[in-house]
């Protein structure tokens, strides 16, 4: 194989995977219960969406990552 089929082949795989990462991190974040004032128990549950969110938001950056990478090699591959 040449290196722009090389290339080529790591672009789709890379670009693949963020996809797929992208897709079960979904975009929209899950929102907060009740009001501004709660109990204890809302206060925890709201601090349990809020490390939730926040694991979420990390795995959607991870495939955003994969799909810039992707779109880089892509880059690179025109020039080689």
């Amino acid at each position: 194989m040449t290196h722009a089929q090389l290339a080529g082949l790591a672009s789709a795989i890379l670009g693949a995977i963020g996809t797929v990462v992208l897709f079960f991190n979904s975009y929209a974040l899950q929102p907060f219960q009740g009001g501004i004032f709660g109990s204890d128990a809302l206060t925890a549950s709201n601090n349990a969406i809020r490390t939730a969110n926040a694991k979420r938001i990390v795995r959607q950056r991870i495939g955003l990552a994969f799909l810039c990478v992707s779109f880089a090699i892509q880059a690179v591959t025109v020039f080689l």
